[in-house]
C-alpha cells in the first residue's frame, strides 16, 4: 500500500484532523514526505469527481465531505434527527450517560465495535458533547448534553436511575 493510500485510511478511520508531526511519528517516515504525500493526495481530490475532500489547517489534515455533497448530506441529517436511535446508538448513549466523560477508545472496547459514526450522530443530534481530553489533547472525551439532560428533566447524571453503582462498574 503506498503512503497517500494509507494516509487516506488513517484520515478515515480517526475521523479527526491529524498532524503532519503525529503522523511522521507514526509511520516512521520524514514530515517532508508525509507533507509531500498529502498534497499528492489533495491534488488528486481536487482533480477527480470524489465525494470526498482534503482540508489543511495548521499543518493537520483532516479528511471531509465534498461541499458538492452537502445538499444530499443534508437530507441525510434530517433523516437522522427526525428517525428513531439505532439500538447502537442508544447504547452508546447510555454508555456515555453512565460512564462519562469518557474515550472514544473506551466506548469501542466496552461495546466491542467501532463507535466512531454512532458518536458522530450522537453528536449531530447533540445529545452528547466532547471536548479535549485534559490528559491526553489528541483524543476527546464524550460526555451527555444539557440538551439530553434537559430532555430525561434530570438536573445531573447523577439523577439517572442506579447511576452511583452503575458508573463505577467495570465492564469486561
Amino acid at each position: 500500500m503506498d503512503l497517500e493510500s494509507i494516509l487516506e485510511s488513517l484520515l478515515f478511520a480517526s475521523s479527526e484532523p491529524q498532524s503532519v508531526k503525529e503522523l511522521s511519528s507514526l509511520l516512521n517516515e520524514k514530515e517532508e514526505i508525509i507533507q509531500e504525500a498529502f498534497l499528492k493526495l489533495k491534488d488528486s481530490y481536487g482533480t477527480e469527481k470524489r465525494g470526498l475532500s482534503l482540508i489543511n489547517n495548521d499543518n493537520k489534515w483532516l479528511l471531509t465531505i465534498n461541499p458538492a455533497a452537502l445538499p444530499f448530506l443534508n437530507k441525510l441529517k434530517k433523516e437522522v434527527f427526525e428517525g428513531d436511535l439505532s439500538s447502537a446508538a442508544a447504547e452508546t448513549l447510555a454508555i456515555v450517560s453512565y460512564r462519562g466523560p469518557i474515550s472514544r477508545a473506551e466506548i469501542n472496547e466496552i461495546r466491542g465495535v467501532d463507535s466512531s459514526y454512532i458518536l458522530y450522530q450522537l453528536l449531530l443530534r447533540e445529545l452528547i458533547e466532547r471536548f479535549l481530553n485534559p490528559k491526553r489533547t489528541n483524543t476527546f472525551l464524550y460526555n451527555i448534553s444539557f440538551k439530553f439532560m434537559n430532555h430525561l428533566n434530570i438536573s445531573s447524571v447523577k439523577d439517572l436511575p442506579n447511576y452511583e453503582e452503575l458508573h463505577q462498574k467495570t465492564f469486561k
